[in-house]
């Protein structure tokens, strides 16, 4: 008995809408089995025969490039599968239709058609730094094929980001952990059988470790109390020793709202890097820096977005005369460091931070909402201050 193939055909189905015309679908065929796929091309059933628009359709030539497109795709998937002698499954094959980029010989392009896929699941720094990292590939090289990846190829791109971008380590290691990214989805999709970056070492990234003493910190306090400030900068200060006091990262205080504030003794809420839920108690000096109580659905704080923030955070520090470089991420170092010297346990921390990575949080326990605020209480009566 002769083995049968999938086959696929554009067809038109029955259901007419309001303005006469019907969408077409791929008819895929799969062991005798038949399933149907939109491809969203709508055309009177009059102009629609043999699998292609007639003229009497005023964009009978960009529909028929369309559906030569999708065609042509759906051809290119079936053999595929048939050249590796790959058993096809409907949900195999409605994977690799929808992937925009798939077939694509070309880096870059499967590169942007990620950052699509992406821009409605990753938060927009994140997007940005996609964005950013594929317009210093396009710097490097107009055109880059899958083929062309190669260790030769990364050490190569890495010497120019150091030479004429002038990158850090830091940044070099984050530029080529993009890289390697965009790869896996790659392998993930078929679009290439192993990432070439696989045996690459990247190192490791050594982190700003600023933050600021409990001394600093007063003397920030002072300045925000005494009204010397602009209001725009008050504002970023104000949210930004919020933070310093709770250990809440960029993004979660720029979406908290009053709803996450219970009973005005701590917040409860989803952190949005890791997706844990935390308890944070609010000691009295966060409590303080909350204006007045707001509708659940009202943010606490207007924070501003992130370069500004910065911004005003370098003038804020030159003003209060603290000779460090520091940014808002610091706010998180700030709580972490004081908050050990304070003689907080470091479960404690952790477990207020919302650390997941057992490399970083070590091994703590649940903690009972009335403990961590008793241990949070000594933020309120600070005896010594020993910074490692």
């Amino acid at each position: 008995m002769s083995k049968t193939y999938p086959s696929v055909k554009i067809v038109q189905k029955d259901y007419t809408r309001i303005d006469g015309t019907r969408n077409l679908f791929l008819r895929l065929t799969i062991n005798r089995k038949i399933r149907y796929f939109p491809i969203n091309i709508y055309v009177n059933p009059d102009h629609f025969k043999s699998g292609t628009v007639s003229r009497s359709d005023p964009d009978y030539k960009n529909k028929n490039t369309l559906i030569d497109h999708y065609f042509i795709k759906a051809k290119k998937i079936l053999f595929d599968y048939r050249i590796e002698d790959k058993f096809i499954t409907f949900d195999k094959f409605q994977r690799d239709f929808d992937n925009s980029s798939y077939g694509s010989k070309s880096f870059l392009d499967f590169y942007e058609g990620q950052i699509e896929i992406l821009k409605d699941k990753l938060e927009l720094n994140t997007i940005k730094a996609y964005k950013s990292q594929l317009i210093k590939l396009k710097e490097f090289r107009k055109e880059i094929l899958f083929n062309d990846i190669d260790l030769n190829f990364i050490s190569t791109y890495e010497g120019f980001i150091i030479k004429h971008k002038k990158n850090n380590k830091n940044t070099v290691i984050k530029s080529l952990t993009y890289i390697k990214s965009i790869l896996n989805k790659a392998v993930a999709q078929g679009i290439i059988k192993e990432n070439p970056m696989k045996n690459y070492t990247l190192g490791s990234i050594t982190g700003d470790r600023q933050f600021l003493s409990m001394d600093e910190l007063n003397i920030l306090e002072k300045l925000l109390y005494t009204n010397h400030l602009k209001p725009n900068k008050a504002n970023v200060l104000r949210y930004f020793l919020f933070c310093c006091y709770t250990g809440l990262r960029y993004q979660d205080i720029k979406k908290l709202r009053f709803r996450d504030i219970i009973n005005n003794e701590y917040i409860s809420l989803q952190m949005i890097k890791t997706k844990e839920y935390v308890n944070i108690p609010l000691i009295s000096k966060a409590k303080d820096l909350i204006h007045r109580k707001g509708f659940d659905n009202q943010n606490v704080f207007k924070v501003l977005t992130g370069q500004p923030t910065n911004r005003y955070l370098k003038e804020i520090m030159k003003t209060a005369g603290i000779q460090k470089k520091i940014s808002f991420h610091c706010a998180r170092h700030t709580f972490a460091t004081v908050s050990k010297s304070l003689g907080i346990p470091y479960d404690v921390i952790s477990k207020i931070l919302g650390h997941t990575d057992i490399k970083t949080t070590k091994i703590y326990t649940k903690y009972e909402l009335n403990y961590l605020s008793k241990e949070m209480c000594k933020w309120n009566n600070p005896t010594t201050f020993h910074p490692e």
